[in-house]
């Protein structure tokens, strides 16, 4: 009641897009405890193409090893965060402090993920990451003071992840495919030609049997070409899905405490959403006197 008409309804306002944030969420992470409870697990090798879940270790790839700009340690994976204690004196000379981010950063790096029959590249990038590896601690020698956060995923141990999987050989083999095509097209136009090289029986014309040399032997000519192998070597990713609602959740706790942690979450975001809008309720009827 002592509010001026603006602070009072930014204040609702405020209220009202914490409510519906809070309700987004939880039909977010409720979705999202379903889809990890049905999924079921696939092997890297035999994985289907599209929205999958595996489980691993990770590994590092070839080169630089990562590590986590705060403590150093070796890691596939950190995200961490610096803030400092700020104070702010309002209208009527009170002062209140709060924590403000400085500077925070999220690995960005690629990495491996194996199990007993093959690994996959994980592209972090817009998961969401749950570890046990967090931990803050202050440093109240600096003025002002600060508050350092840290979480990581460290290398060789247990990851659950579900996203988006793709096969990135499948994409180079129908770009061989095309030029395969294109070759034997240019092949057509001389006739005469391909029949004294693949017309076997001299009949003048190309059978069933016939073309399938031919075929295969403008493939080899393409791969030649391109310099790749007879056999290419699959390249798997697990990567963010397109799709909003398939989560993409990297995590080194298991499977069913994962489940449980979304339950929680999506819980408490429930409560939220109660109390946020009980509050903007009761406040306007207190307002206008209802």
């Amino acid at each position: 009641m002592q509010l001026d008409p603006y602070e009072f309804w930014v204040g609702v306002t405020l209220m009202i897009f914490l409510c519906l944030m809070a309700f987004y969420r939880m039909i977010r992470w409720h979705q999202h405890a379903r889809t990890i409870e049905n999924m079921p697990t696939a092997k890297i090798r035999s994985a289907a193409q599209g929205y999958v879940e595996v489980i691993g270790q990770t590994k590092l790839m070839d080169g630089p090893v990562i590590t986590s700009p705060l403590t150093g340690k070796n890691c596939v994976w950190y995200r961490y965060k610096i803030e400092e204690k700020v104070r702010h004196y309002n209208a009527r000379g009170k002062s209140h402090t709060h924590w403000q981010v400085v500077k925070k950063e999220i690995s960005e790096e690629l990495f491996l993920l194996e199990d007993d029959t093959g690994r996959c590249v994980v592209d972090p990038d817009g998961a969401d990451v749950i570890t046990t590896h967090k931990r803050s601690w202050y440093s109240r020698l600096d003025n002002p003071p600060k508050r350092y956060t840290e979480e990581l995923i460290l290398v060789n141990e247990p990851l659950y992840a579900i996203g988006l999987f793709k096969t990135v050989a499948e994409v180079e083999g129908h770009k061989i495919r095309e030029h395969v095509s294109h070759l034997l097209r240019e092949w057509k136009r001389e006739p005469q030609q391909l029949l004294e090289q693949y017309d076997s029986n001299r009949d003048g014309q190309l059978d069933t049997d016939e073309w399938e040399k031919t075929r295969q032997s403008a493939e080899q000519q393409v791969k030649q070409e391109h310099g790749q192998r007879e056999k290419l070597q699959q390249l798997h990713i697990l990567k963010r899905s397109p799709h909003n609602d398939q989560a993409f959740t990297l995590s080194n706790i298991s499977e069913k405490k994962l489940i449980q942690q979304y339950r929680v979450r999506a819980l408490l975001a429930l409560m939220g959403f109660f109390i946020s809008g009980s509050f903007a309720i009761w406040a306007i009827n207190i307002r206008l006197g209802i």
